[in-house]
């Protein structure tokens, strides 16, 4: 399938920027799909052959599908897996990206979005707080518990976890559970690593 876009990408004298623009992705995006680093989306396909078939009927209609300024793209993680240390930067993720309003996760970060991931509630020790089928959107920028009780996305060891952090005078830091059945835990110094701050929680209705 994408090299049928691509076929008739170059039939069309179009460019891959051209492409990147109605699908509303980067353009190294589409470099990466030519040679099969990445794959097109079926909303992404159905929106290629679209646009395809009407130049090719004389009717461009790529204004359609001029990429809205205030969307960015989030990544999503795996976090419920191993973290490589609990540096973001090693934490799999899904290969997929979601698309939120830049205005509405202003709300919640200032961050850039590529400091700014998602990944599913994992577990039972943060309810009722964070519910397994919720979503938690997390800030990578911030990286430094100084106020205590927030809830962080961590690694301690291989293992990642969502929890309320609170920090001690003698430099170590209560784990906290919102789930009144699940034990407190702690952590001294260069026990755990922090991968973000959780600033959001989306719960689907």
């Amino acid at each position: 399938m994408p090299a049928d876009i691509f076929r008739r990408l170059d039939a069309s004298g179009r460019k891959q920027r051209e492409l990147a623009s109605v699908l509303g992705i980067d353009e190294n995006k589409i470099s990466k799909a030519k040679i099969g680093e990445r794959q097109f989306q079926a909303q992404e396909v159905l929106k290629a052959h679209e646009w395809l078939n009407s130049i090719e009927a004389g009717e461009d209609v790529r204004a359609s599908y001029e990429p809205d300024p205030d969307e960015v793209e989030i990544q999503e993680w795996h976090f419920a897996y191993g973290m490589g240390g609990g540096t973001y930067l090693d934490i799999p993720v899904t290969g997929e990206t979601h698309k939120f309003s830049r205005s509405w996760l202003r709300r919640f970060t200032n961050a850039p979005p590529e400091k700014i991931f998602l990944a599913s509630g994992t577990g039972d020790s943060m309810m009722p707080t964070i519910l397994e089928t919720d979503v938690v959107i997390i800030d990578t920028s911030e990286r430094e518990v100084r106020v205590g009780d927030k809830i962080w996305a961590l690694a301690i060891g291989e293992v990642g976890y969502i929890k309320r952090l609170r920090p001690r005078a003698d430099g170590s830091v209560t784990i906290l559970s919102d789930n009144p059945n699940v034990p407190d835990d702690s952590a001294s110094d260069g026990e755990m690593s922090i991968v973000g701050r959780v600033v959001a929680i989306v719960r689907k209705t």
